[in-house]
């Protein structure tokens, strides 16, 4: 009977053995718990996000490992570190990430069944449409400061539900309504408005016009405008020259503008406009050619030709001169009727050059005065300023000296035969 007692102890034991021993094999086959961190909780501040927001990004991890956990709780040996990414094109256009690393709220060191809370900041540009941005999280663990396992990613959304500070230039006027090559003053009148959803303040626009246009005044190229609220509009006004061989065409004028948001932001931004240059004749003179003694009539002839790009109408030349210059005029215009672009004609001016002219070149005004060309709609009168050189090559010969010296001559010698004659006769 003890001897059975025995062996049935025996088999107990050995029983015992194997099921701890199979325990033992599949707790060391279970994976260990490891401090696992799940992306809970995502908070922006404002919440309702407007275009030219800064806007602070709270993100919170919490821990979510089930049993005994590993070394990395409560060991500060153990980090967790999250970077903030744009995730597409879109949201790296629109918006800057202005703080990637972002700061710790509640320490770097994660607790068994506490949160991670990381705060990051970005700035919606002003002219960020209204829609929806993508961010990526890149977290990662490090142990003493190096990088363990491989990086976990999570994608969220950011909602823009208002546009910012928007501003833009609209209904570009001109006075004369239509501009031309060589027109001065031009006076430009646009309206500058605020069609986003903020106020803006300290507005300044600057007018950058192509080479060719430039201010009328120095520094009329820069308008002070202020405080631009949400939804106003103001009237910005400037003055141009065009060059008189300015080639027509549509050309862009730039407005640069500068200006803040009510938190003193600092923003620039450009719009264009298109700017018409309509087409005109253009009447230069590119041969004057003249001469003539002092005491002696002369010509003047003035070739002009027509460089412009429109057909100029009734052409006529005057010449102007000073009560200084030793000339008579009795024809002072020429007519020379139309002149097709690139066509010459010819302008000549009887001259009587007075004795006392000295010998000299001697330069002309000239006002050239056209119509423009009525077919295509242009009843602008068109004046030139333009210049010709006459030459005074030298003096005349006095021919009344020389007929008094011939008679004096004749007289005396009459006089001499007629006493010779006398003086025979006694």
């Amino acid at each position: 009977m003890q001897q059975k007692k025995q062996h049935t102890t025996i088999h107990q034991n050995k029983l015992a053995y194997a099921a701890v021993a199979f325990l033992a094999i599949v707790i060391a086959t279970l994976p260990i718990a490891k401090a696992e961190l799940e992306l809970r909780d995502i908070q922006f501040d404002p919440a309702i996000i407007a275009s030219g927001d800064e806007v602070d990004v709270v993100i919170q991890y919490a821990e979510t490992s089930i049993g005994v956990s590993d070394d990395r709780l409560a060991n500060p040996a153990f980090t967790f570190k999250v970077l903030l990414q744009p995730f597409d094109s879109i949201t790296r256009k629109y918006v800057t990430i202005q703080d990637a690393e972002g700061q710790f709220l509640y320490g770097s060191t994660v607790f068994n069944g506490a949160t991670y809370v990381r705060k990051f900041r970005v700035k919606v540009k002003p002219d960020a449409p209204a829609g929806t941005y993508k961010f990526r999280l890149v977290g990662q663990w490090y142990k003493n400061g190096e990088p363990i396992e491989s990086p976990r990613f999570s994608i969220f959304s950011m909602t823009v539900k208002k546009e910012g500070i928007i501003i833009g230039v609209a209904d570009l006027q001109t006075e004369p309504s239509e501009v031309r090559p060589g027109d001065n003053y031009v006076k430009v009148t646009t309206q500058i408005e605020n069609s986003g959803e903020k106020d803006a303040k300290n507005v300044a626009v600057t007018l950058i016009s192509p080479e060719g246009i430039d201010p009328s005044y120095a520094n009329n190229n820069r308008v002070w405008i202020g405080r631009l609220n949400a939804g106003a509009s103001t009237q910005a006004t400037f003055y141009l020259d065009v060059d008189e061989d300015y080639a027509p065409g549509a050309v862009n004028l730039t407005f640069h503008f500068t200006y803040q948001d009510t938190d003193d932001n600092r923003y620039e931004t450009e719009r264009t406009l298109p700017f018409l240059i309509k087409e005109r004749p253009n009447i230069v003179v590119t041969e004057s050619t003249g001469e003539g003694l002092a005491g002696r009539e002369g010509e003047l002839r003035v070739t002009i030709k027509n460089t412009g790009t429109e057909r100029a109408e009734a052409v006529e030349v005057r010449i102007i001169k000073q009560s200084t210059q030793p000339f008579d005029l009795d024809v002072r215009s020429d007519y020379v009727g139309d002149l097709e672009p690139g066509e010459e004609a010819t302008a000549i001016f009887p001259i009587m050059i007075r004795s006392d002219a000295q010998v000299r070149k001697h330069e002309f005004k000239l006002l050239i005065r056209a119509k423009g060309d009525s077919d295509e709609g242009d009843d602008n009168i068109y004046t030139f300023a333009r210049s010709a050189t006459f030459t005074v090559s030298g003096k005349a010969p006095n021919t009344l000296l020389k007929i008094g010296i011939a008679a004096l001559i004749i007289v005396l010698a009459l006089l001499g035969w007629r006493v010779a004659t006398r003086r025979k006769r006694h």
